[in-house]
């Protein structure tokens, strides 16, 4: 196996997550996610982290802590890392099947998303690039299309403001905010 790379290590870093135990998560393209203790780096592999084995590199994009202390990473798995499984064994990290695919379908393309936030309600939000945001509540998830008229809008991110209302950035369609009900075009 190949020594895990450091930050001074030129490739793409994606996103920055601070948890909440304090430690920096470094999601990168295309060697995987580490994390930052603030003395030494633990990493798990973009093999591990991605579905796309022999198509290149999609990145690790985004980077959330659930309600129970899983870490998401932009793909259908969850992660381990300070939960007693995990400390209790050698491995830095459990990785653990999930929600599957966001439609439902056994073999849905909708199994790795461009971005992941967490609500004030602890449900997390699921951004695509033309298939919507999803809404998972830990139990039920709930699609939200996000539409120019009735053209799909290509979507990038998702972001949760100090007042906890969500935005969507977009490909060439300005910000969306969600109203509550659907995501609609932000004008000022």
């Amino acid at each position: 196996m190949p020594k895990p790379p450091n930050l001074s290590t030129s490739f793409g870093i994606y996103s920055i997550y601070k948890d909440k135990k304090g430690n920096l998560w470094f999601g990168t393209n295309p060697v995987g996610v580490c994390r930052y203790d603030g003395k030494s780096f633990k990493w798990i592999t973009e093999e591990d982290v991605t579905e796309f084995r022999n198509e290149g590199a999609n990145g690790v994009r985004s980077i959330t802590e659930d309600k129970n202390g899983d870490f998401w990473f932009n793909t259908e798995y969850r992660y381990g890392v300070y939960d007693s499984t995990t400390l209790k064994s050698n491995k830095f990290y459990t990785r653990h099947q999930s929600i599957g695919g966001l439609d439902g379908k056994k073999n849905s393309d909708l199994d790795e998303y461009l971005s992941i936030v967490k609500d004030n309600n602890n449900n997390l939000w699921f951004v695509t690039y033309l298939d919507g945001v999803w809404k998972y509540d830990g139990t039920k998830i709930t699609h939200y299309a996000v539409k120019n008229k009735s053209r799909q809008i290509a979507l990038f991110c998702i972001y949760k403001d100090n007042k906890g209302d969500l935005w969507l950035g977009t490909h060439g369609n300005g910000a969306y905010k969600f109203n509550g009900i659907t995501f609609e075009k932000f004008i000022k």
